[in-house]
């Protein structure tokens, strides 16, 4: 500073300058402490985790466990993004390597039921779930986790106990009310159905066709759900009967079979005969896969259909990809390829649902009421359809469906309009 005419004067330039001087080392200080501070970098990791970038949180975590490897949390949410991503295999150590340096680290022992759950070692999970219930014996969201895992173990039983001991601790708990009374509507064997299929085209002329179903099912023991079932058809002003069984035996854990035969007496619009065979295989990550045919005799001719399937059970969604290949034992028929996909969204239980199916061509599965003639129509180019299942109480389900196709040009009656319904009553 200087005095000048008595006054003091402050040379300000000098100051800041002097200020921006203490300021650098400062700023450069608080930059290395947030830089060097663990619990700033993991909520960062965190956010990018959730974010799904899961590549950048995991650089964040291994930063944070090259200076401090206790920071147990950070290797937790490294592992927890590699289970998001399914490598469960590398979570899984991960949280082993956690556990054995911290053994009383709660958060990595529940983390590893998760890993062990979403990669279906359910009877590990289970034994998981008792180290954490040791604790905390009446945690009611483990409870629930371990009859979620008992019931893909088998054991009905040992989970409807728990169920009822969740809903003792807690009576308002809707996950464990609806899963037990899913399991008490399985433990109904027997199940009746009638149910109604019509299309309905925009031709003054076309009269609609029909088709009337009743069913009468029971679950078995040595061949699964075995389903007899009774179609009656009208059409052209023809009526047409056929008679048909369905059975879905289970081979070994994760691997079933479907089985159809069906005969019509008159064979007016149904095939004479109809096979059917699918082999079904759960894969990991809950996916499944399936590959078979259907055979339909008709008495000029004989279809061969070959067809799989591909899908995915996604949290409450059901993704399923289903083509047929067709081949007549008619050289001058074309074969012919049709696509079908099928959207599904759980309404809160396995019998509750609301799908949109969605495809081109002929189903052998839903089309089957329609015979022969339906090739001559030359393909369905698009078909749309909406359908519903309504659970009313344990005993009854409801089935609604609307939907739309579209022919080929040559459709000698229009494009129809499709109507479903039908109700299950199990006993």
């Amino acid at each position: 500073m200087i005095f000048k005419q008595g006054k003091l004067s402050v040379n300000w330039q000098a100051l800041s300058g002097f200020a921006l001087l203490m300021l650098i080392p400062m700023a450069l200080l608080s930059a290395s402490f947030h830089q060097s501070d663990p619990d700033a970098r993991f909520i960062r990791a965190r956010e990018l985790a959730f974010e799904n970038n899961y590549s950048q949180a995991r650089a964040i975590c291994d930063e944070i466990l090259a200076e401090f490897p206790e920071y147990h949390d950070a290797r937790i949410l490294k592992a927890r993004t590699f289970a998001w991503e399914g490598d469960f295999n590398t979570a899984r150590q991960l949280l082993r390597e956690t556990r054995t340096m911290a053994p009383r680290n709660r958060e990595a022992l529940l983390a590893l039921i998760d890993v062990e759950m979403w990669s279906e070692n359910y009877r590990d999970a289970i034994r998981l779930i008792d180290l954490a219930l040791a604790e905390q014996p009446n945690n009611t969201h483990l409870l629930y986790r371990k009859a979620l895992a008992l019931l893909e173990t088998g054991d009905e039983t040992a989970a409807v106990v728990i169920l009822n001991q969740i809903l003792t601790l807690d009576p308002s708990y809707t996950e464990a009310k609806d899963l037990l009374s899913s399991i008490q509507s399985r433990r109904l064997l027997n199940h009746f159905g009638a149910g109604y299929r019509g299309h309905y085209f925009f031709e003054q002329s076309a009269d609609p066709w029909h088709l009337y179903y009743a069913e009468l099912g029971r679950k078995t023991r040595f061949i699964g759900p075995l389903t007899a079932r009774v179609n009656y058809a009208s059409r052209y002003n023809i009526n047409s009967l056929q008679i048909e069984v369905d059975a879905y035996p289970t081979v070994r854990p994760g691997t079933y079979l479907y089985l159809n035969a069906g005969y019509s007496p008159d064979a007016d619009l149904f095939p004479v005969t109809r096979f059917g065979f699918e082999l079904f295989q759960a894969l990991p990550a809950s996916w499944e896969i399936s590959a078979g045919f259907r055979l339909l005799n008709f008495e000029n001719k004989d279809l061969l259909i070959l067809t799989g399937s591909l899908s995915k059970y996604y949290r409450q969604y059901y993704f399923s990809f289903r083509p047929y290949f067709s081949f007549s034992s008619v050289g001058s028929d074309p074969s012919a390829a049709s696509y079908f996909l099928t959207m599904r969204r759980f309404l809160g239980s396995p019998d509750s649902h609301l799908s949109l199916i969605v495809g081109r061509g002929f189903s052998a599965d839903v089309d089957k009421f329609q015979g022969g003639q339906i090739y001559d129509l030359g393909g369905t180019l698009f078909e749309a359809m909406l359908m519903a299942q309504l659970k009313l109480s344990n005993r009854f389900l409801l089935k609604l469906g609307a939907g739309y196709k579209i022919y080929e040009q040559d459709a000698p009656l229009g494009n129809p309009v499709i109507l479903e319904g039908g109700i299950i009553y199990r006993f």
